[in-house]
């Protein structure tokens, strides 16, 4: 059976249909930093390179969900960034998985950077200065990764008076403290936590049962001015959730939780002849469940650690800017591991670790060669040990910019990228249970050939600003999981025999207009593309759907400011349904449910839309002291979009059952106070 496994509809199928049919079932068998220098006032910007910059004070004027701007469901608004579902704020650009683009945090990786099944996401904005995208056209610097890049720029000035920013709503609040330490250092401290449970928590429910959830974020960044020519920052982040899924009648519960911890520790030194940076860097996320259905109990952890050294140099001679570095990182990978315990079962994975070994270097030189032309080259050469196997991949990146004019860019890209980390997707409803892996001589590096072709239309004036972008990736060494959470019960477990290994491709179009100046500001973008794979154990010629195929993805944001008081912001979004394995038959044998599936992920959930409005007051200004108040409806018309579908009762019938959003509509209120 090849299908991706959603937990949740593990958790729902658990309680349909496991109760009545386990005893007879189972009695017969015993987952870099980059200097910003300034950010434009505008909403978004973006360099020569392809570096898309978002002003993080902009989010305010955005849409909330639960009572916060979430930076990356910002981003989700952009041509290429798609996502799975309403609950999922990890992101797919342009076709490829969201494990295959890196989400940092002041230059440490994230694995996981979901709260609430996704809804929002680890970043408290009111601590960071800005965040930037990449989608396509990536430097020698680019991590090993296949897909894009989005970075999270804490806020790193030395500040000379004490501040605060917090946010109070009715179901979260957040905040930030600005510490002056002396003359020449600064300690930023950020804290978010919510309390849906004290007035939601009748409301919140999946297929009837109860939901019950509470997070808590933690950053702390200081900044040491050591000098003229030296800065230090040091950045720390804990997040945390808990959720229970309580079956009222029949007393089961079921409990996920997990974590991310990250650390960062930079320092740069500057002179007329050079920049010098290095960093060191420690990122850890972990996860488990914890089911218990009658006399049977499940138990999935997982996690993966990274700790890593990196040291970058810039420097300038005649017409030439170089740079290049160095880089170490080691990992520590605890893949799924399993326990299942009842009546009828025993069944454990064998306690396995991974650790590897990575080590990079690379150098670039951006060469202007007219005042119309410039190119971007490098080379990135990278070797990674593990399982007794070591993998050397030198990749070549090289853009073209061409400037006809002072509003008009042309731009052609093209580079090797290889991927050594990879995530299996158990599920996808947006629980974050998935689990990391290593490559090994049985599981390869991931390898992509990248082409981009972009047009940039910046009238001087800047009001106006068209862009569009054509790409195209050739995959190797694809893998996914495909094996089904009833293995857990009914054979000896083996990671690798639950993957299946191929190839693939990505394909589209980018399109995007934004109006930056005016009383209504926005943009209107569109993506069309394919992103398909083909599997040799499912068939030796066919092509498949890949689970992030979005053949439409279409987002409209604007914002009008009727004074200096009142503004109004909304956005519309529309995408393709989600690919996904459907059952073409369904059968008993032995009192025993046997499906038969069709072509995998042959099918499509329904097209997802939805519109959310923001309306923000802000209170005329007293000393220094800043106050506004924002209201917010996410989901405005009440759109029920499928998150997936699953095979259960309903009522006597057998079939196929949807399940929605969490609610149909989520308003929400939200106080800031600035001082």
């Amino acid at each position: 059976m090849y299908k991706t496994i959603s937990i949740l509809f593990l958790l729902v199928w658990f309680h349909q249909n496991l109760r009545a049919s386990l005893a007879d079932s189972l009695q017969s068998e015993r987952m870099e930093e980059v200097e910003v220098k300034a950010y434009s006032p505008r909403t978004l910007s973006d360099d020569r390179n392809g570096r898309l910059y978002w002003n993080m004070e902009s989010l305010a004027d955005m849409p909330h969900v639960l009572g916060s701007a979430d930076p990356l469901r910002s981003l989700q608004l952009l041509p290429g960034v798609a996502t799975n579902n309403d609950y999922t704020s990890g992101i797919h650009i342009q076709g490829c998985a969201a494990s295959q683009s890196i989400l940092n945090m002041d230059g440490t990786p994230i694995f996981n950077a979901s709260h609430l099944l996704g809804l929002f996401s680890v970043f408290n904005a009111s601590h960071f200065r800005g965040m930037s995208l990449v989608k396509n056209r990536h430097d020698a610097a680019f991590s090993n990764r296949l897909g894009g890049e989005v970075s999270f720029y804490p806020t790193d000035s030395i500040a000379h008076k004490v501040h605060l920013d917090a946010t109070v709503s009715f179901m979260e609040s957040e905040g930030t403290l600005t510490l002056p330490v002396g003359e020449h250092s600064t300690l930023y401290l950020s804290g978010r936590g919510s309390y849906l449970n004290l007035l939601y928590g009748n409301l919140l429910e999946i297929d009837e049962m109860k939901l019950r959830y509470g997070l808590q974020d933690y950053n702390l960044t200081f900044v040491q001015q050591a000098g003229a020519h030296d800065k230090i920052r040091l950045s720390l982040y804990h997040g945390q959730d808990r959720m229970n899924l309580l079956q009222e009648d029949f007393a089961d519960e079921n409990k996920l939780n997990w974590q991310n911890t990250a650390a960062a520790l930079h320092w740069q030194h500057h002179s007329s002849r050079f920049i010098l940076q290095q960093n060191a860097t420690f990122s850890r996320y972990r996860n488990t469940l914890d089911m218990g259905i009658s006399s049977v109990s499940l138990n999935l952890s997982s996690g993966i650690t990274q700790a890593g050294y990196a040291a970058r140099l810039e420097w300038t001679r005649g017409n030439l800017q170089w740079n290049g570095g160095v880089e170490y990182n080691y990992y520590h990978f605890r893949p799924m591991q399993f326990e299942v315990s009842g009546s009828f079962i025993e069944n454990e994975t064998p306690k396995f670790l991974e650790d590897a070994h990575e080590a990079n270097a690379y150098l670039q030189a951006d060469i202007s060669i007219r005042p119309s032309w410039s190119v971007l080259g490098g080379l990135r050469l990278s070797s990674y040990h593990s399982h007794g196997r070591s993998f050397i991949s030198p990749d070549p990146r090289i853009t073209l910019n061409y400037h006809p004019s002072s509003s008009h860019t042309l731009s052609v890209h093209y580079g090797l990228y290889h991927q050594y980390l990879h995530q299996m997707s158990v599920s996808n409803g947006g629980l974050p249970v998935d689990y990391w892996t290593s490559s090994s001589p049985s599981v390869r590096p991931q390898q992509a050939h990248s082409i981009a072709l972009g047009y940039y239309f910046r009238p001087q004036k800047g009001m106006m600003e068209i862009s569009a972008e054509v790409y195209y990736k050739k995959l190797s060494h694809q893998h996914e999981y495909s094996g089904s959470i009833l293995d857990f019960f009914t054979q000896v477990y083996h990671i690798e025999n639950n993957m299946i290994h191929g190839k693939g491709y990505n394909y589209g179009l980018n399109l995007m207009l934004k109006k930056n100046r005016g009383k209504l500001s926005g943009w209107v973008s569109y993506a069309i593309g394919s992103s398909r794979r083909r599997f040799p154990e499912l068939s030796p010629t066919e092509w498949f759907n890949s689970t992030f195929d979005r053949l439409h993805d279409l987002s409209v944001v604007a914002n009008y400011r009727f004074n200096r008081h009142w503004s109004l912001g909304g956005d519309f979004v529309y995408a393709s349904g989600t690919p996904y394995t459907k059952a073409k038959s369904v059968y008993v044998i032995n009192n025993n449910i046997v499906s038969e599936y069709g072509k995998y992920n042959g099918a499509n959930l329904p097209s997802t839309h939805r519109m959310d409005i923001a309306l923000t007051y802000r209170f005329s200004p007293r000393g220094h002291r800043e106050q506004s108040l924002n209201l917010s409806i996410y989901n405005l018309y009440a759109r029920r979009n499928v998150l997936f579908s699953y095979l259960g009762f309903q009522e006597e019938n057998f079939g196929y059952k949807h399940v929605y959003s969490l609610c149909r509509m989520l308003p929400s209120i939200g106080y800031t106070l600035k001082f």
